[in-house]
């Protein structure tokens, strides 16, 4: 077993991709079922689009939404498989990095550390525990109305999956497997996502320090801390580089369609009157709000704290260090000018201002939609 698998950083959710054979797994059965059940359940849900498509608008925005979910669900699931080995490079990369800090760190940066750590595992219970509810809240709903339902609506052409024996079947296959599985990876990946930028964050504090803490009066003993402190904002740019490529395509999938899907959803909350359906709907706008706004968030403060480089290099004394020293200082301050974005697609930088014009964009064209409706 990897020693990364027991990072205290990342919890549980490493050990989540490896049980099901995401990563660092030998057998690939695990993967290949998972993979087989998100593949008939998207083109089931496909199909069950096409059908119902003009039968009624609320039901057709519930579906849509649903849809995305597993759209997302099922890139994320191809993300981790193609993107396997990155994925334990990034761990075997933070691990150590981890220990150093946790061991030889500045007291102030492993209290951070701490703090984080905290944070993280305290994330990763609430994220279990809303998995856990999610699946028993599905089924509650599902048994809710009279006629036989699925935990999540799907239809094939050649057979009527509402029918003995198949509507047992596929109830029992979402109901073990599809939905826990479905939100322990997404949910997994969300956490592994945000608690990198957290440490990326951190490391960026350590770097800040580690540059106003050079007060050597030796030109060489100087220069060679400063140069020590180059390679380590390499280091983070790496990282940096790591995630953005991992995620790239994820966040890209959130610019494209949460705006779309918050529109839809409040849309469809402004025309149902079923109690059955309103939990629901808002249970899924506080899940998208969640998930993207968290995002947004720490990519954000990664960016921040990436600026605060060139201040923490011009706080050196640099006045009294060596020509040498000096075109380092510049070369550093000239680098930290560009923030370390993650970005959407390599277009679309993760900030909460492009975070609030989503949100912007989204009510507008909610209201455009409720203005159409009521003419």
């Amino acid at each position: 077993m990897a020693s990364y698998q027991n990072l205290p950083l990342y919890s549980v959710n490493i050990k989540a991709f490896v049980k099901l054979g995401l990563i660092e797994s030998n057998n690939s059965t695990r993967r290949f079922l998972l993979g087989i059940i998100i593949i008939v359940t998207y083109i089931g849900q496909l199909t069950n689009m096409f059908r119902t498509w003009d039968v009624d608008i609320g039901e057709t925005g519930m579906n849509f939404h649903v849809l995305a979910l597993v759209t997302h669900y099922l890139l994320r699931f191809i993300i981790i498989v193609r993107k396997e080995k990155k994925f334990e490079r990034l761990f075997q990369g933070i691990e150590p990095w981890y220990t150093d800090i946790e061991r030889h760190g500045d007291p102030h940066i492993v209290s951070i550390l701490q703090k984080i750590t905290q944070k993280t595992q305290r994330l990763t219970r609430l994220s279990f525990y809303a998995s856990v509810v999610a699946t028993l809240a599905t089924f509650i709903y599902s048994l809710s109305f009279d006629e036989r339902r699925l935990l999540v609506t799907v239809q094939y052409p050649f057979f009527d999956v509402l029918q003995t024996p198949f509507f047992e079947f596929f109830f029992l296959i979402q109901m073990v497997w599809l939905v826990p599985t479905s939100l322990l990876v997404y949910l997994s990946f969300t956490n592994i996502f945000l608690t990198s930028l957290m440490f990326g964050e951190l490391i960026l504090k350590d770097l800040c320090l580690k540059l106003r803490n050079i007060r050597s009066e030796n030109e060489m003993t100087m220069l060679k801390e400063f140069k020590d402190c180059i390679a380590y904002h390499n280091k983070i740019i790496d990282l940096c580089d790591d995630i953005e490529d991992l995620i790239s395509m994820d966040a890209f999938f959130h610019v494209t369609s949460f705006g779309m899907m918050l529109c839809m959803l409040l849309f469809f909350l402004s025309m149902i009157d079923d109690l059955e359906l309103i939990p629901a709907v808002l249970v899924m706008m506080g899940f998208d709000m969640y998930l993207i706004g968290f995002s947004y968030y720490y990519a954000n403060n990664l960016a921040t704290e990436s600026l605060e480089v060139a201040n923490a290099a011009y706080d050196t004394p640099w006045y009294r260090g060596n020509l040498e020293m000096r075109k380092c200082v510049l070369i550093m301050i000239a680098r930290s000018q560009n923030p370390l974005q993650i970005t959407a697609g390599g277009l679309y930088p993760l900030t909460m201002e492009n975070f609030q014009a989503i949100l912007r964009i989204s009510y507008s064209y909610f209201s455009l939609l409720q203005g159409v409706s009521q003419q």
